[in-house]
């Protein structure tokens, strides 16, 4: 079972390389479950963290069953002229006629004949999405120039991101690679499996859709088929090349209590703006982050979905451990957002703006958790110690780890040495037998050691810029090696320092 259970949690594990990217000169972070970005401010950790939020929202599907989603993301991801330019052969297109068949009497997906591997990979090695990609990147941070994100000053104007996805072994990994600047944007990659490559277990209901309309074709109608075929099969292959990128991703940025409590003045105010836009200059328009935008954009629609219990109860855990009360979505008559919190044993409702600033900074957790979170998504959130007490920072941490035990993948940007220490004891109680762990805190909160990834971002003066590099876990000490020292061995000897000049005074 655990065997098993590991091999679901690093099966959404992927790569990242970034160059030039921000204030980062150079970074390669593998994403855990947890995984923990730390160093000092101005070093790129949100920079990173927004740029895997874009990736996601790129690749990524919403949540939602209709067709017209899945077509709409086929048109956009993989370029229909590209695909109106293949022409198969006579035999070419006997070969899928005949796979597809079998897929469909055997209800299982054989590897890809080879002839139809070759057609389709250069389509998927060099889909051309770069102004997409570039647009979407652009969006989620807010910018209107890509090269505005290329690192400066540098002596190479060109930022460069590349992903490596394992498939069946690392020496199968899928990599593709993104590169903007100057020059424009580029996209390509490197598929080593194709030829050998199958849907998956469970095969998609968008192909199935496609094959069973191509078997029900006669022969003069087939060909007029025929492109919608190519095209699902190529939409498919590449879900499954970048696979652990179309999990949703939603993203916590920092300063949650000032959005909060003003996001009824921002949305208003934005609205205001949009209906004067023609009359005033474009510069009055206010400009929002694509996060901030999405995180006001979700508050906004919070509905009660059914979400599984699992996600519904790691909410109420974080109210009963922590809040002390529980956070409540209410509607007002015009349908917009209210939300309110009940401290526990009393029978009237506080708005947020009256609450403390803890209770607003989680009171966005907890929504998310109940609302929108699914075991499988990926949760980003900036600074989660933000005006929490160290106690409360230990708990909320334990609260993550049990989060991410539920199957939820998180990537935390942080400054707290409380809250790396906590979840380096979590890692050291799950590397305690089961017996012993009864007997120390909630063995549910216990991680395993390849189920985090903590990466420290270190400012360097040549290449002026930040080098990121994995940190691991003293397992004597139980924690991760930070900047955290040199700041804790300066203020003691500036103490001891202050002491012995009181001492010198006191002799006089």
């Amino acid at each position: 079972m655990e065997d098993k259970e590991s091999n679901e949690l690093a099966s959404g594990n992927y790569s990242i390389e970034v160059k030039d990217f921000g204030p980062i000169v150079r970074a390669n972070v593998d994403l855990r479950p947890l995984t923990v970005f730390i160093g000092p401010s101005n070093t790129g950790k949100s920079y990173l963290a927004i740029l895997i939020y874009a990736l996601h929202q790129f690749f990524g599907e919403a949540d939602a069953p209709f067709y017209w989603h899945r077509f709409r993301f086929r048109r956009r991801r993989l370029a229909r002229p590209a695909m109106r330019s293949l022409q198969p052969s006579a035999s070419t297109q006997e070969s899928l006629t005949n796979w597809l068949t079998s897929m469909l009497e055997k209800n299982a997906a054989p590897s890809l004949p080879q002839d139809v591997a070759s057609l389709l990979r250069p389509i998927l090695e060099r889909p051309e999405v770069e102004g997409q990609l570039e647009a979407e990147i652009r969006r989620c941070f807010g910018v209107e120039d890509h090269n505005d994100l290329v690192r400066q000053p540098g002596n190479h104007p060109i930022a460069k991101v590349g992903l490596t996805i394992p498939q069946a072994t690392r020496s199968q990994a899928v990599r593709y690679a993104f590169e903007f600047g100057q020059s424009g944007s580029h996209f390509s990659g490197e598929i080593p499996i194709l030829e050998s490559m199958t849907i998956g277990q469970e095969i998609p209901e968008e192909l199935l859709f496609v094959a069973r309309r191509l078997m029900m074709m006669d022969e003069s109608s087939a060909d007029d088929e025929l492109e919608s075929v190519w095209l699902s099969l190529a939409h498919t292959l590449f879900q499954s090349l970048t696979h652990p990128l179309i999990r949703n991703a939603f993203y916590l940025p920092a300063d949650r209590t000032g959005v909060m409590h003003s996001h009824q003045v921002v949305v208003s105010t934005l609205i205001q703006n949009a209906t004067t836009a023609g009359l005033r200059p474009s510069a009055d328009v206010p400009m929002l982050s694509g996060v901030l935008a999405d995180f006001l954009n979700e508050l906004i629609l919070l509905s009660e979905r059914h979400l599984p219990k699992s996600s519904v109860k790691l909410a109420e855990m974080l109210e009963g451990k922590i809040l002390k009360g529980a956070v409540k979505l209410n509607r007002t008559d015009t349908g917009y957002p209210a939300f309110t919190y009940r401290p526990n044993g009393w029978k009237v409702d506080l708005p947020l703006m009256r609450t403390s600033s803890m209770v607003s900074e989680l009171a966005p957790v907890v929504l998310y958790l109940r609302h929108l979170v699914h075991p499988g998504n990926l949760l980003i959130i900036e600074e989660p110690e933000s005006h929490l007490h160290p106690a409360m920072q230990a708990a909320f941490a334990r609260e993550l780890a049990r989060l991410v035990r539920a199957g939820v993948r998180v990537i935390l940007t942080t400054h707290s040495e409380w809250f790396l220490e906590q979840l380096g004891n979590l890692v050291r109680l799950g590397m305690l037998p089961e017996e012993k762990r009864k007997s120390t805190v909630d063995p549910g909160y216990a991680l395993r050691p390849d189920e985090i990834g903590a990466w420290l971002f270190e400012p360097k003066q040549r290449p002026r810029g930040s080098v990121v590099r994995e940190v691991t876990l003293d397992m004597e000490t139980g924690l991760f090696p930070t900047d955290f020292d040199p700041v804790s061995e300066a203020l003691y000897n500036e103490g001891a320092e202050i002491f012995n000049r009181m001492q010198e005074g006191a002799g006089e």
